[in-house]
């Protein structure tokens, strides 16, 4: 079987691609073909359709000038660009199935409509709550939050949940209108897949289709040796995105929870996206016994 993969990146930008590549790599095991739809960036590893990838597009660099602004955003609303360069693709690369990932904005749900036009049956493969929450993660002010449930998608405005401009939010607001509208997930999608059996109840809630859903939970690939169980004293790794819904702070208070039997430990926290100082704050307030060090990119 030929699979074309549709994913915004084509570097391991985060945990979303580097589950992306491991899945590609384990289905070229099985004796499928794989093939990329991405972004253009030199980061990536360079593929034979490269020359037809979505020029490189930074939402979150250096905020553009009011006709730069535009066209970004009618970019991630629907992008005729993409659709064309995906056509191109298609006729290189001749799919059986498409398998489509974090597609948002940089490549946009436009491309769906291509795919569907093509003729190339489409599996959606949900990591966030994107399709209910268009900031993602169905959480506002440090809290869950369902306000735009039943496609109220206003709140992302209203609610203060997106942390870039008002007018990304807006954005955000209208490309969750447009494509609920135009049904474009309904009418070109042909499966969804989730991780767990929670994400598919939020979907089903929120009037989505329970028979197009599977729930296929992410697979890990493991070391060949087992590691020997870590000592009472061996300290605790965080690894990944310093990020509010990642429950760093649970982490900090478990950690002081566990001070009660053992001292001294060490949580490492690694990466940049959260603010040091809010959490070099928490872990003031959680710890005094057991040392935090924050590593990663300033």
């Amino acid at each position: 079987m030929r699979i074309l993969y549709c994913n915004k990146y084509n570097f391991a930008f985060s945990g979303t691609e580097v589950y992306l590549f491991e899945l590609m790599d384990l289905m070229r095991a099985h004796g499928h073909e794989a093939a990329l739809f991405s972004m253009a960036d030199p980061r990536g590893e360079a593929t034979k359709y490269d020359q037809h990838f979505v020029p490189a597009i930074d939402f979150k660099g250096a905020r553009p000038g009011p006709l730069s602004g535009a066209r970004q955003a009618a970019h991630a609303l629907y992008s005729r660009q993409a659709r064309q360069k995906l056509r191109d693709m298609i006729q290189a690369f001749r799919p059986d199935v498409a398998h489509l990932r974090n597609i948002y904005h940089h490549l946009s749900p436009s491309i769906l409509w291509e795919l569907k036009a093509q003729g190339v049956p489409v599996v959606y493969h949900l990591n966030d709550f994107k399709l209910l929450c268009p900031s993602y993660n169905m959480v506002a002010q440090g809290r869950a939050c369902e306000r735009c449930h039943g496609g109220k998608f206003w709140h992302v405005v209203t609610e203060g949940c997106y942390s870039g401009p008002p007018g990304a939010a807006l954005v955000l607001a209208a490309e969750a209108y447009l494509h609920k509208w135009l049904r474009t997930y309904e009418t070109c999608v042909d499966r969804f897949l989730v991780p767990s059996r929670f994400v598919k109840t939020k979907l089903v809630e929120n009037g989505w289709d329970a028979g197009k859903i599977d729930v296929l939970p992410h697979f890990q690939t493991l070391p060949a040796q087992t590691l020997a169980d870590p000592s009472q004293d061996a300290p605790i790794l965080y690894f990944g995105r310093l990020s509010a819904e990642k429950g760093l702070t649970d982490l900090l208070r478990a950690q002081t929870t566990n001070l009660e039997a053992r001292t001294g430990s060490v949580a490492a926290l690694h990466d940049w996206h959260m603010a040091r100082a809010q959490l070099e704050r928490a872990a003031g307030r959680l710890t005094k016994d057991s040392e935090i060090v924050l590593g990663g990119r300033p």
